[in-house]
């Protein structure tokens, strides 16, 4: 998610001037660190992770906004917080998860009198828009748990590849895309088509794609330029960049490793030439 900050992230704060936020799934806490620069003094921010890879003291706030950690699962951690005004979802990306967790947030602001927060869901485009993927498969209810197996995926097939191949293969994936209870983007799909309330939804394609969802009740000036200038041709523009951008890093990325490789490789060839006994090498006389 971090990626789109600039985009369409800050803009989406700034916008609704929220007093609590929740973001689910911190990773390493990028995402964590500009939102809490951004808040108000009076503002909190409450982080759900199991297991995140950072601790909240490590980011000092100068502005005196608050930062709550939960320890804990999606499901157990909303059961328990106060009505948000944003919403960042990008935990365990699966049907069940993320169905549930929408449905938790709109209960607790409809117990408040208050609108759904706006709903930020990123990984709703391939490859888990459509496919679960269950990081603790054991989780996951079993009548709502797809059939999975640990093997990669690769666009354009709906089936998971054969062998070590594909991305992502060591993860828990179901074994067929698409279909009823299947991926974040169905999620969303499901949960919306229940809700009673108008609402506005926008999407970004790239970078695995992100969501954007506001009741028509949040939608003052403010949001609405903001999601207007997202979907006008000036923020597709912006769009584009942002996806060359993410391109050429990614690139980046992948040239910097193979070079590393082969110079490992070099070294071990060198390693094994200068060896006593090895041909070429140092020998010693019985």
């Amino acid at each position: 998610m971090f990626p789109f900050w600039e985009i369409a992230i800050a803009p989406v704060i700034d916008a609704v001037g929220p007093r609590r936020i929740v973001e689910i799934g911190v990773r390493h806490g990028q995402t964590t660190r500009l939102i809490l620069d951004r808040l108000a003094a009076d503002a909190e921010l409450h982080i759900i992770d199991p297991e995140p890879d950072f601790e909240p003291s490590a980011f000092p706030v100068a502005n005196g906004a608050r930062c709550i950690l939960h320890r804990a699962t999606s499901h157990d951690a909303l059961a328990d917080l106060a009505p948000v005004d944003v919403a960042l979802i990008d935990g365990d990306h699966n049907w069940y998860t993320v169905y549930h967790e929408l449905r938790m947030l709109n209960a607790t602001a409809r117990g408040a009198g208050r609108p759904l927060p706006v709903l930020v869901l990123h990984d709703v485009a391939w490859p888990y828009g459509r496919r679960d993927l269950y990081y603790e498969p054991e989780r996951i209810p079993e009548e709502f748990r797809q059939p999975y197996a640990r093997r990669g995926m690769r666009p354009g097939r709906r089936e998971l590849v054969a062998g070590a191949g594909g991305v992502s293969p060591t993860f828990a994936h179901a074994l067929v895309e698409g279909g009823p209870r299947n991926g974040v983007m169905t999620a969303l799909d499901d949960f919306l088509a229940e809700h009673d309330r108008p609402t506005r939804r926008l999407v970004l394609p790239v970078f695995f794609g992100l969501a954007i969802v506001a009741e028509h009740e949040r939608l003052d000036a403010s949001l609405t330029a903001a999601l207007d200038e997202l979907e006008s041709a000036q923020g597709r523009g912006r769009l584009l960049e942002l996806s060359e951008a993410i391109r050429l890093e990614g690139l980046l990325h992948q040239s910097n490793l193979a070079a590393r490789l082969t110079r490992e490789l070099e070294e071990m060839r060198a390693r094994h030439s200068d060896a006593p006994g090895a041909e070429g090498g140092a020998s010693h006389d019985r």
